[in-house]
């Protein structure tokens, strides 16, 4: 195998092992209310070296935009998820939740540089209470799947509708996209 075809299998093993690092820290940072009538976003992105140490994580959401957050990566998890690698080398995973009321929502969209790991799209039906009543993936992408499905939608809290349950109108619906992504780069 050649060197440039070795850095790429190793960047990919790298990107998932870390992945599932990045997924514990998105879910513990969610403590704001998510809305079921407009579109949000909430991503947390680790930064790890190439010999298998984090170096930062900070969560990012569009419900609180001015109020990004650091957040806490366990060194011997991320340490014993990676090959040993040049200090120089840095790997950037970001665990990513959009969700669009309405209308299924394109394809995530990544920045040049930035390489897909898995990703897929559910549809919602939140109640009047604010619960997720049914959820079902709809599309899926990339060659991994993302740690957080169906069964950790159903468990998200919306803020509930005006009035009463039985005045406060119909189900509401919406997407969930979830996507995790990775970027290297060699710092010179």
């Amino acid at each position: 195998m050649r060197l440039p075809e070795w850095r790429a299998r190793r960047s990919e093993t790298v990107f998932r092992a870390i992945a599932a690092l990045t997924l514990a820290s998105a879910t513990a940072h969610s403590s704001a209310t998510l809305l079921p009538n407009s579109p949000w976003w909430e991503k947390v992105t680790v930064t790890i070296s190439g010999d298998g140490k984090p170096q930062s994580c900070r969560f990012e959401s569009s419900l609180k935009p001015n109020a990004a957050q650091s957040c806490d990566v366990l060194g011997s998890e991320a340490a014993q998820a990676t090959s040993p690698g040049a200090k120089d080398q840095y790997t950037r995973i970001t665990f990513e939740r959009r969700f669009k009321p309405g209308a299924q929502p394109d394809a995530g969209d990544l920045q040049p540089g930035e390489t897909l790991l898995g990703g897929q799209v559910m549809a919602l039906a939140i109640d009047p209470r604010g619960e997720v009543k049914t959820c079902k993936v709809v599309s899926e992408s990339g060659s991994m799947r993302p740690q957080y499905g169906c069964a950790e939608a159903t468990t998200e809290r919306f803020e509930a509708s005006a009035g009463t349950p039985r005045t406060a109108g119909p189900q509401r619906e919406g997407y969930l996209t979830v996507i995790v992504y990775g970027h290297s780069e060699h710092v010179v």
